[in-house]
């Protein structure tokens, strides 16, 4: 009997394992790069930034 239980356990074990490990994490949800609001503000701190290209910014005063 003792051995038909551990069976079980390890059964069980190896089950839950297989779930937890095939379960997607929750960081999978976030963005994988920068929201554009904080670029803009990280590359021209207290401007508007107009973007040329992908490389390229323009830091412009925000109007009054």
């Amino acid at each position: 009997m003792a051995k038909i239980t551990e069976s079980l356990i390890l059964i069980a074990a190896i089950a839950l394992g297989a779930l937890w490990l095939a379960t997607p994490s929750a960081q999978a949800d976030e963005p994988k790069t920068l929201t554009k609001s904080v670029r803009d503000e990280f590359a021209c701190p207290g401007m508007h930034a107009e973007w040329l290209d992908a490389h390229t910014v323009q830091c412009l005063r925000e109007k009054p």
